[in-house]
């Protein structure tokens, strides 16, 4: 598990240090820095899959494409240092390079055993970025390669793919979708989630999205691709009743897909990377998104995840206080850009047992509490 990374001038951070958990949270407001911590991870993996002994650090690949060297070295650094730490059970390793205008690819030098984190990354990484997947007639079929180590793509477009190959893989029980903490109706959630297959428990999350929903991804013949149906069902409606294309059901169910997927499906030691996976869900379905990530993490996977959602957050504290996972599995970091440096700060507040925070930085989600205040003036 990554346990640690600080960064030094790398695009707004100029000495920035992070604690990770196994649930580490991202908020504050946009152009804080918040993606670069994303960013720099992918960029380590990015750097570590080159081949042998990493000797360059490439800014343009296929997890980031960051631009060139003036596009990420910190604007106002003293030194041309360009650095990225990262720590886990392989110790603390570090990546030094040193700013090169108009270069995308940095010579690199590397201090620590960066072959043991090289495999901890590439145990079953995702980085599924903010711009998904949207509704689609069909998706792209991914490659023999990406297929056999399960990448759902960084906007989540094989995921489709994924699911029709993969649907009667089992979900971990610690994953299964509590039907009982959502008040679902139980006969309905048996007769759409009948067992703990990925298929089958991908449709019981999406329960708090759309209820009555489910999913079916078909193999497209000669075409390299697979189409997605959606249904609905009830008690009293039989699903295979009618099928409806992603345009026609809503925005939400397709592009909350790949991150239900890969909370599911994701193996003990894998490692997620999630920009705002609230993103076109109302606020239930929010909420529920931050239990499924919490659960996800108590089972063994790790997740960094950027959020602009105070519903998320609150999915993720009421699974504290309910003990669906640790409060020491979960950090908080709030980050705020200082206006006349342009140096990334954070702060980190710590969720206690109960599912409270020990402290609450002034704007770190706290806009609900100003405009009820303006409200009752």
């Amino acid at each position: 598990m990554l346990s640690y990374l600080k960064l030094e001038n790398f695009k707004s951070a100029k000495d920035l240090e992070i604690d990770l958990r196994p649930l580490t949270v991202l908020a504050g407001l946009n152009g804080s820095g918040k993606s670069s911590v994303l960013q720099a991870v992918a960029l380590l993996k990015q750097t570590l899959d080159q081949g042998e002994a990493p000797k360059t650090l490439p800014l343009r690949g296929a997890l980031v494409r960051l631009g060139r060297s003036e596009d990420v070295h910190f604007e106002g650094a003293e030194t041309s240092k360009l650095a990225l730490a990262i720590r886990s059970s392989a110790g603390l390793v570090r990546f030094v390079s040193a700013a090169k205008d108009e270069a995308d690819t940095l010579e690199l030098t590397v201090e620590g055993d960066w072959a043991l984190l090289k495999r901890e990354l590439g145990t079953w990484f995702q980085f599924i970025q903010a711009d998904r997947m949207t509704p689609a007639p069909q998706y792209d079929q991914a490659s023999t390669p990406d297929q056999q180590r399960g990448w759902l793509g960084c906007r989540g477009e094989f995921t489709v793919d994924y699911l029709q190959r993969n649907e009667g893989k089992r979900v971990t029980d610690g994953r299964l979708c509590p039907g009982d903490v959502f008040k679902l109706d139980a006969a309905l959630l048996r007769l759409i989630a009948p067992t703990p297959r990925l298929g089958d428990q991908t449709a019981a999350w999406l329960q708090m999205l759309s209820p009555g929903v489910r999913l079916r991804a078909i193999p497209v013949d000669l075409a390299d691709a697979t189409s997605l149906r959606f249904q609905y069902t009830s008690t009293d409606i039989a699903s295979s009743t009618r099928e409806h294309r992603p345009s026609n059901v809503g925005f939400g169910l397709t592009y909350s897909l790949p991150i239900i997927v890969a909370c599911l499906a994701a193996e003990s030691g894998a490692i997620l990377l999630l920009e705002n996976p609230e993103a076109h869900l109302h606020p239930r379905g929010q909420a529920a998104l931050g239990r499924l990530l919490a659960m996800c993490c108590a089972d063994g996977v790790q997740i960094i995840v950027e959020t602009h959602s105070d519903h998320l957050l609150n999915g993720i504290r009421v699974a504290v206080k309910q003990k669906a996972i640790d409060a020491d599995s979960v950090a908080l970091h709030y980050f705020q850009r200082e206006i006349l440096s342009g140096e990334s700060q954070t702060e980190s507040p710590r969720i206690l047992p109960d599912g409270q925070l020990d402290r609450w930085p002034e704007g770190f989600f706290d806009q609900w509490d100003k405009s009820l205040d303006a409200l009752l003036d």
